[in-house]
């Protein structure tokens, strides 16, 4: 399992060994969240525990070592850069992680006898308008070229679902956290619609999905009817006892869409034996992809990021190149961030002077989730409420 301090991929590792298999080995680069992993399912941590990998998929000397030494049979990979806007800002690790990354251990399972190898994938694969998308979307294609190489085939598969409820730095953690400070709700759009799913249903498809596999194929999940975040947002203060507070809507952010698909426009969606899984049809992997690849690393290991996106513009058509933020004028200085959050017309308190201070609403914390722990009640959707735009985040501070 990559990614094993994750959501997903510590929620495979503990569905693994509760149906008995073994060994099986946790690799992750985050030693913290490798620990969490580790404890919940042995209760001892790192002690007397040779299964737990401290590594980077970037790093493909390594992940030829282990691959080496552990002789894995299958292969769950959902180790990943996921933060949209981040990725945004830094384009050439988005290509480390999610495309180099994935290439070194298609590479490693090439070698070493792997058997069935699956990718996490995520529906902003489909046509995919952001780094993220991108990356993910091309990851795939590696698995896909990975399929046709090698006399011994492996069953290479990708699995594309979206939102996971209760998932690590997921939006759902960041709508709780602003309750529970009393802050204003930040949304993209007040129409801007998302898929959801718990982590137990995204890992069960997930597993029945790559028992399918054989031959490099991208599997889409049924993921039911979009949810609009607002309601998201309604139905959240709803659990917690809370009135809805206070909207502030930032507009979309570049690479951001109003509405995720899960299929792309040019992509067939064929029934599978399961009724949740769709098996996709693509078009053929493109002949240059590897010296596509080559080129994608030379310009992230140079830095060099209009290269990196001007690349994966011309591999993905629905990729456009995002604009250049705007250089200040000269003799300009740029504010500090924090002076947005003090209102109009008044001053920092004096060192040592208490501001008076709103007392945030209590959070019941039964109801928020632990990642990869307990799923949140399910999301109704209901009938639409009127939804109050804050003013300046400055006057809720």
């Amino acid at each position: 399992m990559t990614g094993a301090g994750g959501t997903i991929g510590g929620a495979l590792a503990r569905r693994a060994v509760d149906c008995g298999a073994g060994p099986v080995f946790l690799l992750d680069q985050d030693e913290c969240a490798l620990h969490s992993t580790v404890l919940a399912l042995n209760g001892r941590g790192f002690h007397e525990n040779d299964r737990a990998l401290l590594a980077d998929i970037r790093d493909a000397a390594r992940m030829q070592r282990l691959f080496r030494r552990t002789r894995p049979e299958i292969v769950y990979h959902a180790a990943a850069l996921k933060h949209l806007p981040l990725l945004e800002r830094n384009p050439a690790e988005a290509v480390k992680t999610n495309v180099l990354g994935t290439r070194n251990l298609v590479d490693a399972a090439l070698q070493t006898g792997v058997e069935r190898f699956t990718l996490v994938s995520t529906d902003k694969a489909a046509d995919p308008a952001s780094v993220l998308g991108a990356t993910k979307r091309l990851a795939e294609e590696v698995l896909r070229a990975g399929a046709a190489q090698g006399a011994r085939r492996i069953a290479f598969a990708s699995v594309r679902f979206g939102n996971v409820l209760g998932s690590r730095g997921s939006f759902l953690g960041t709508v709780l956290e602003q309750l529970r400070r009393g802050l204003p709700i930040t949304v993209t759009d007040p129409e801007a619609t998302r898929f959801f799913m718990t982590v137990s249903e995204a890992v069960s498809l997930l597993i029945q999905a790559s028992a399918m596999a054989s031959h490099g194929e991208v599997y889409s999940l049924d993921m039911g009817e979009p949810i609009r975040i607002i309601q998201l947002v309604e139905r959240l203060a709803a659990l917690q006892g809370i009135s809805v507070p206070p909207v502030r809507v930032t507009g979309l952010q570049p690479g951001e869409k109003l509405r995720e698909e899960l299929v792309g426009a040019q992509e067939l969606r064929n029934p599978t034996a399961h009724p949740r899984i769709w098996n996709l049809g693509l078009k053929p992997v493109q002949p240059d992809l590897a010296q596509r690849l080559d080129e994608l690393r030379a310009a992230a290991e140079q830095g060099h990021r209009k290269a990196l996106i001007r690349t994966l513009g011309e591999l993905f058509d629905t990729y456009r190149l995002p604009a250049e933020p705007p250089a200040p004028p000269a003799g300009t200085t740029t504010p500090a961030p924090w002076a947005a959050l003090r209102p109009t017309g008044t001053t920092a308190p004096r060192t040592g002077a208490t501001a008076p201070r709103k007392e945030p609403p209590r959070i019941r914390r039964e109801l928020i989730p632990e990642p990869g722990g307990v799923t949140p009640a399910p999301v109704a959707v209901h009938p639409e409420r009127t939804m109050t735009t804050a003013p300046a985040a400055a006057a809720e501070w």
